[in-house]
């Protein structure tokens, strides 16, 4: 929660207090249980502004820990330094193992079912993924040797790519590369049968 939503929070349930108790004092109400009541209700409003927060700090953890594997991994800097310096005029083939680009796409299915599970959206993790996950996806090599050649395989990846190329339009983002977006590279009647089938 971010300081102004906070603060605001934090007047809003002083002037509340001041305003019930002033009531109560000319209702002649019995002050002791306004105020009992009073500290309930704030303890629990605190109570929902902690949990909020610890879980903001979970998230970040999480993400740090997921940005801490993908750059400690060899494979993964491997795979992401020949698809930075790709040569999308002439879609080279890359020196990269079956294993190497399958450990790469793996490390992003664990997003969709993560969002699946709502644990993560991809507004939280855009900024410092999005690149990586489409200089792979929008990769031609990549498409040829895995993506299009199974794509039943990949049904996550291509909802993951589906969304998050709406979240990015959205958001008026550019996607790397969209040219070669799956919806663009796939025969349509399969990549519509795959998008349905993760429904």
């Amino acid at each position: 929660m971010k300081k102004k939503s906070r603060s605001f929070i934090y007047v809003a349930m002083v002037i509340v207090s001041a305003a019930i108790m002033a009531i109560a004092a000319k209702s002649n109400l019995d002050i002791t249980q306004v105020f009992s009541g009073l500290i309930a209700v704030v303890s629990v409003v605190l109570l929902g502004v902690e949990l909020s927060q610890s879980r903001k700090i979970s998230e970040g953890d999480f993400l740090a820990e997921l940005n801490q594997m993908f750059v400690e991994n060899e494979d993964y800097k491997t795979a992401y330094t020949l698809f930075e310096k790709y040569d999308f005029e002439n879609c080279p083939d890359l020196d990269l193992s079956n294993v190497q680009i399958s450990n790469y796409l793996t490390f992003f299915e664990i997003f969709q079912l993560l969002i699946d599970r709502e644990t993560l959206s991809i507004e939280m993790f855009d900024d410092l993924f999005g690149y990586r996950f489409f200089i792979a996806v929008h990769n031609p090599y990549v498409q040829r040797q895995k993506l299009t050649k199974s794509p039943d395989n990949f049904r996550n990846l291509y909802v993951l790519e589906k969304k998050w190329i709406e979240c990015r339009r959205k958001k008026n983002l550019p996607v790397f590369h969209e040219e070669y977006s799956l919806s663009k590279i796939v025969d349509e009647d399969v990549y519509k049968r795959i998008i349905r089938s993760r429904k």
